[in-house]
C-alpha cells in the first residue's frame, strides 16, 4: 500500500502549479494567437500568487492579450490599471509604449500622441523612449499626414543618435521627406478638363476607362437629345437633355474625386514604404512590441 501511494503521488508533485510555469503556459498561449485564453491564464497566476515577482508579467500580458483579440479599450484600461498597480515594475516603459500603441490602434490618435511624446520625452531616456518617438511618427501615416511624420522621425534621429531607433528614425525621415516630389494632380484642373471634354479628366487621374466610360456615356444621351429634337420629340428630347445634364454634372464631379483619390493613392504607397522599413528593422533588431500602428 506504502508503494502504491509512493508512486501515486510522483505525478501529483510533477503536476504541482508554479507561477512561473503558470505564466509560460499564458505566453504560450499568446504567441499562438489564442488571446481569451491567454488572459485566463494570466489571471489564473494572479488569483493564485498575488504576491509573485511574476505578477507584473501577467498583469502586462492580460493588456496584450486584449489587444491582441482586438479588444483596444479593454487593453488601454488594462494597461492604466497596470500603471497604477506596479508603479515600480522594470516592465514600466513597455507598458507605456504599449498603452500609446494601444490608444493608436483603437483611432484615438490624439491620446496616443500624448502618451507617447511624454514616454519619448524623459530625461534621461528609459528603455522605449526611441521607440515611441518612431511611433508617434506612424501615427500619422493613417491620416496621411507625412509632414508631421516626417518631424517625428527627425526628433528621434536627433534625439537618439547612435542608436538604432535613431537610424531609423533618419531613414524613415528620408522616406517620408519624398512625399514634395509625389505627382499631384489638382482636382479643379481635372474637373475643368471633363467639364470640357467628358472623361478627359478621368484619364488625366489615370482612370483610363473611366473617361472612355464617360465620354461614351455622354455622347449618347447628347445624340438622343439631338435626334429627339430632329424629330419635333420636344418632351423626349427635353428629358434626354434633362438626363445627359445630371450625367455631364456626374462626370465632371467623379473627375475632381478620380484626382483626390489618385493623390491618395500615391501619399499611400509611400506610407506603405514607410511601414515595410519599420517591419524590416523590426526583424533585424528583433523588437516584442511591433510599432506599426494597424491591426
Amino acid at each position: 500500500v506504502i508503494i502504491l501511494l509512493a508512486s501515486g503521488l510522483a505525478p501529483a508533485a510533477e503536476l504541482e502549479l508554479t507561477d512561473a510555469g503558470q505564466l509560460g503556459f499564458a505566453e504560450e498561449l499568446l504567441a499562438r494567437g489564442e488571446f481569451f485564453k491567454a488572459v485566463l491564464e494570466y489571471e489564473r497566476l494572479l488569483h493564485f500568487f498575488p504576491s509573485s515577482p511574476l505578477a507584473d508579467d501577467a498583469a502586462l500580458g492580460i493588456g496584450l492579450a486584449y489587444d491582441g483579440a482586438g479588444e483596444y479599450g479593454v487593453a488601454t484600461a488594462t494597461y492604466r490599471q497596470f500603471l497604477a498597480d506596479f508603479p515600480s515594475s522594470d516592465l514600466i516603459p513597455k507598458a507605456r509604449l504599449a498603452l500609446g500603441r494601444s490608444l493608436a490602434l483603437g483611432r484615438d490618435y490624439a491620446d496616443a500622441r500624448l502618451e507617447l511624446d511624454a514616454l519619448a520625452s524623459e530625461s534621461p531616456p528609459v528603455e522605449s523612449s526611441g521607440r515611441a518617438r518612431i511611433l508617434a511618427g506612424l501615427t500619422y501615416l493613417p491620416t496621411w499626414e507625412l509632414d508631421s511624420a516626417e518631424g517625428e522621425f527627425a526628433r528621434a534621429a536627433a534625439d537618439f543618435p547612435g542608436a538604432p531607433e535613431g537610424a531609423l528614425g533618419d531613414e524613415l525621415a528620408r522616406i517620408a521627406a519624398r512625399r514634395t516630389e509625389l505627382p499631384r494632380i489638382s482636382p479643379g484642373f481635372a474637373s475643368l478638363a471633363s467639364a470640357l471634354v467628358p472623361g478627359l479628366g478621368q484619364v488625366i487621374a489615370g482612370n483610363f476607362w473611366d473617361g472612355v466610360l464617360a465620354l461614351t456615356t455622354n455622347a449618347l444621351w447628347i445624340g438622343a437629345t439631338w435626334w429627339a429634337a430632329e424629330e419635333g420629340e420636344i418632351p423626349a428630347a427635353a428629358l434626354a437633355g434633362f438626363i445627359g445634364a445630371g450625367f455631364y454634372l456626374g462626370n465632371v464631379y467623379n473627375a475632381g474625386q478620380a484626382a483626390e483619390e489618385a493623390n491618395r493613392r500615391a501619399v499611400a504607397a509611400l506610407a506603405g514604404e514607410i511601414t515595410l522599413s519599420v517591419r524590416r528593422w523590426e526583424a533585424e533588431n528583433g523588437t516584442g512590441l511591433t510599432l506599426v500602428p494597424s491591426p
